[in-house]
């Protein structure tokens, strides 16, 4: 299957409806299930979209002989939930795109696998179509980095940022961006910023070696966050009228986190961009529960510590629209949980995972925007395993972890995409923010001091 630590994709999909299989889920027309009668539609809509040539999944969903083939492992995956890739509980929270399969699809499934697969008589139904590359359809404009970039098979986790030019004469707007990496199995993440003084492109030039090392740049105080894309991600689409301003002739930077997979990868990361033809008439806010990533929760988890838990809360100064969450953790994070506490004590329920998996860091997209009013307390519950019960702890014996950027330390967020109700509400909410990062980086230098002070008494 996959191996046992590799971000790799077995069986996935990621389309967004179930509409068009319903009568397909129900052979009450007959007893006899067959693929091209009732399980090719479930494949066709829900599988295909990753499992086909060229994509990321290693083998193909199209046909009745790449399906029967694989059919008893489609069967443990889709009874086990874990395929189709989709991690938010039911009912915590509406969520556009949602791939879990629906029980009844998976019951018929397993009535075809007992049957011994039969195909069918008939011609079997029409494969679906997709766009030849990006899944948003044909960009405005793709960004790739300028030279190859080798990421040796084995060694510490590489950051490192690569820049390159924006060939636009104009300001633009981003409605969406979706990014492509070529060596799938050691890019962790990569975070996309606009750097409209265009140093970073210099900074790059001061060697031959592709890109320069670092991880925020610090360096370019003036850069834009265009969002960000980590293993199992998709692409990402802002609010209609909330697009991203970008500046013309800006660089365009990858920041990239590389985790060797012990054989020697080269990538050329590509982000598709496109563009808005009117500009925001509102202002997005980031919502971090905890702040950076966690680094300030003091995350120090024993061996064999099944339930260590974090987590954050922030109260709100006026009304926001919440329109997607996103969680981040590494390997042996395992639970997060998100709601808010509304003034009249009632209760919003906002995201539940159970069973976080590092090779699925999916942005959630509400259906419908979630309105909270001044006043709701908005918290966060992150909880990690690091026994020797979880299957995806990479340490065997379980050893100590602290919060690090590497994928075997551990950080811990969940982060909402929010607008502000009314624009005049904008400075107070992002001052609520601001106030609760510096709390954030206080606590960060001081956990950070104490693990320096730690690591030399041990010498």
């Amino acid at each position: 299957m996959k191996a046992r630590f590799a971000p790799v994709i077995l069986l996935c999909a990621l389309t967004l409806t179930s509409s068009g299989i319903a009568s397909a889920a129900d052979p009450s027309a007959t007893d006899l299930v067959t693929f091209n009668s009732h399980i090719a539609p479930i494949m066709h809509e829900r599988c295909a979209s990753c499992h086909r040539p060229g994509q990321a999944a290693p083998f193909s969903l199209l046909t009745y002989e790449d399906v029967a083939k694989r059919a008893q492992l489609i069967r443990v995956v889709t009874q086990t939930r874990y395929m189709p890739p989709w991690h938010a509980e039911p009912g915590y929270g509406e969520f556009k795109g949602e791939r879990r399969m629906l029980d009844a699809e998976v019951e018929l499934l397993a009535k075809w696998i007992e049957a011994g697969a039969p195909e069918g008589h008939g011609t079997p139904p029409e494969l679906p179509t997709f766009n030849a590359e990006w899944a948003l359809g044909e960009p405005d404009l793709v960004i790739r980095m300028t030279e190859p970039f080798t990421i040796p098979a084995d060694g510490p986790d590489i950051y490192r940022n690569f820049p390159a030019r924006i060939p636009t004469s104009e300001h633009k707007w981003v409605r969406a961006i979706e990014f492509r990496p070529q060596a799938r199995t050691v890019v962790h993440h990569s975070l996309f910023k606009a750097d409209p003084s265009g140093r970073a492109l210099d900074i790059d030039a001061r060697d031959n070696v592709p890109g320069y090392k670092g991880m925020g740049n610090t360096q370019l105080p003036g850069r834009i966050s265009l969002s960000g894309w980590a293993v199992g991600g998709g692409a990402r689409v802002f609010p209609e009228d909330a697009p991203i301003r970008l500046p013309a002739g800006s660089a365009f930077i990858f920041e990239s986190h590389f985790h060797p997979s012990g054989k020697e990868e080269t990538e050329v990361s590509a982000a598709a961009l496109y563009f808005s033809d009117k500009p925001a008439v509102r202002s997005r806010v980031s919502i971090s529960l905890p702040p950076r990533f966690g680094i300030g929760a003091g995350i120090d988890i024993s061996p064999g510590d099944r339930d260590y838990t974090i987590g954050e809360s922030l109260t709100l100064p006026a009304p926001v629209e919440l329109y997607g969450v996103t969680p981040h953790a590494h390997y042996i994070g395992k639970e997060f949980k998100a709601w808010a506490e509304l003034p009249d004590g009632g209760e919003m329920p906002l995201l539940w995972i159970k069973d976080w998996d590092f090779a699925w860091q999916d942005m959630y997209v509400y259906a419908e925007p979630v309105v909270l009013p001044a006043g709701a307390t908005i918290r966060s519950r992150i909880t990690y395993d690091n026994s020797v019960e979880n299957p995806r702890n990479p340490s065997s014996p379980p050893k100590r972890v602290y919060w690090g950027r590497g994928s075997e330390d551990e950080m811990g967020t969940i982060i909402f995409s929010a607008l502000p109700v009314s624009e005049n509400d904008t400075k107070a909410i992002r001052q609520a923010v601001r106030a609760l990062t510096q709390k954030h980086t206080r606590q960060a230098a001081q956990y950070l001091k104490a693990r320096r002070q730690a690591s030399r008494s041990s010498l």
